[in-house]
């Protein structure tokens, strides 16, 4: 197996150090890759049977040091998050593009959890369930996460999703002086600005769902180089572009034009195709959902004053040319932005869909076990940055690594591109195939390298 990919996984993880002290530093690196080789629960205890004796080259520490990392420690998620975005992700974005463009999705998911005294967790509604006659509420905690999107060189039909921003919704009950309340669209704009701030030299474009289509949200998109694109509601009060004045007329200037048919309505109107005034619908072929197609569209400018005031949007009527689908209703901040372009936009919202699951499923987002206040805001994120760092190592190196690649079956056809799981895989084999053989002629330390393999090839709880 070839060195460098070992020595790529902590080059990667290094990158992250200024975060850190430097024996707090040799403990992250010892959470994060226990973490990416744990099969089980990463709570701290299957964490340290994971690492064993010694991992990296390095010896292990007390199993309590590993504790203190998460409630006690000297280190903060946001330090973590900026370096995250400007040392390992806005790198490799520019490696893979030629324009300095940060696409950034914004959404949130429930974590379940279990207890009474687990620190602000409350009764929410876990929105992943599509039955809409129930309503699925648990005790759970928040979360609102950022994730950059992206496509590779080497599959540019895929969008791929990194999480480098993470923060915990709170109810007004467990808020005080130092984290005033903030609800989910504060949140968000609140991360919009973060990015901003860590990239002030990139073009940000943002994509959220359409409950992030908010004051706060816009105003925040509405900055330097940064433009939202959104869902918006089908029975909006949309308004056309006020008149310029004329000079004898006296007043105030208008700040809106005359009410507008709902957006549904002027679908259901429209019915002729692109005519030689430009209007009516036209039709465009976008990559969505990792496949080619055509869809229809409907461009308006207009104001949508109850959210972006007298700020021009472009409102964008999206059909199925088959008729399998419903009618999408999506904005933009930028009328100026091209139609294909909001298609595409505001369908690449989905990895972040995938990044939560493959969080919850393979990476133990909803498993933690941490209750105190410090533990609940370190812990969970963990599952992502990881995550994170997993895809950039695999951008990097693993995907020169073939001997080291997961082997396929033969009923399962060749994939489009590499799974998540993939990505994990190759990585576990590599650092496996370096500890076994970096420990092979050690004798004694064979015996108690082959229990910690058998702890965590088992996945024993």
């Amino acid at each position: 197996m070839d060195a460098t990919l070992v020595t790529g996984w902590e080059a990667l993880c290094q990158l992250l150090g200024a975060a850190f002290t430097r024996p707090t530093f040799i403990t992250f690196l010892h959470i994060a890759t226990g973490w990416v080789l744990c099969r089980s629960k990463p709570t701290v205890t299957n964490l340290v049977c994971t690492i064993g004796s010694s991992l990296l080259g390095h010896v292990a520490k007390h199993w309590t040091v590993y504790e203190r990392f998460f409630y006690r420690a000297a280190w903060s998620l946001t330090d973590v998050s900026r370096l995250l975005l400007v040392r390992v992700v806005a790198p490799l974005v520019k490696g893979q593009a030629t324009e300095a463009v940060i696409d950034l999705a914004i959404d949130d998911t429930t974590c379940g959890r279990c207890g009474k005294h687990v620190a602000y967790a409350g009764y929410f509604k876990d929105a992943s369930v599509g039955n809409t006659l129930k309503k699925v509420v648990h005790w759970a905690h928040n979360w609102v996460i950022g994730c950059v999107t992206m496509r590779s060189k080497r599959w540019p039909d895929w969008v791929i999703g990194l999480p480098v921003l993470f923060a915990l919704y709170r109810k007004r009950p467990d808020c005080d002086r130092r984290h005033p309340f903030q609800t989910r669209q504060q949140i968000a704009a609140t991360m919009i600005r973060q990015v901003h701030e860590a990239l002030p030299d990139w073009t940000i474009r943002v994509a959220a769902d359409g409950q992030y289509a908010s004051q706060a949200v816009v105003a925040a998109a509405s900055t330097a180089g940064t433009n939202l694109v959104s869902r918006l509601r089908s029975d909006a009060a949309i308004y056309a572009l006020p008149s310029p004045r004329r000079r004898p007329q006296r007043g105030r200037k208008p700040k809106k034009g005359q009410r507008l048919p709902a957006p549904k309505q002027i679908a259901a109107r429209r019915k002729h195709v692109l005519s030689r005034e430009g209007k009516g619908w036209r039709t465009v072929e976008v990559v969505i959902y990792g496949k080619r197609a055509k869809r229809r569209v409907l461009p308006i400018v207009c104001l949508w004053y109850h959210v972006s005031k007298d700020r021009p949007i472009k409102l964008l009527i999206i059909r199925d040319p088959t008729g399998r689908q419903k009618d999408d209703f999506a904005f933009c901040t930028d009328p100026t932005v091209d139609d294909a372009q909001i298609v595409e936009r505001f369908a690449a919202r989905w990895p972040i869909e995938e990044t939560i699951h493959d969080g919850k499923q393979l990476g133990g987002f909803e498993q933690v076990q941490g209750w105190c206040p410090r533990t609940v805001e370190r812990q969970a994120p963990m599952a992502l940055v990881v995550q994170t760092l997993v895809k950039a190592w695999y951008l990097h190196y693993g995907v020169r690594a073939g001997s080291a690649q997961p082997q396929g079956t033969d009923w399962m056809h060749s994939k489009d591109h590499p799974s998540y799981l993939d990505m994990l895989a190759t990585l576990r084999r590599v650092l496996w195939d370096h500890r076994i053989n970096h420990n092979s002629t050690l004798g004694g330390r064979l015996r108690g390298l082959w229990k910690t393999l058998q702890f965590t090839l088992c996945a024993a709880a």
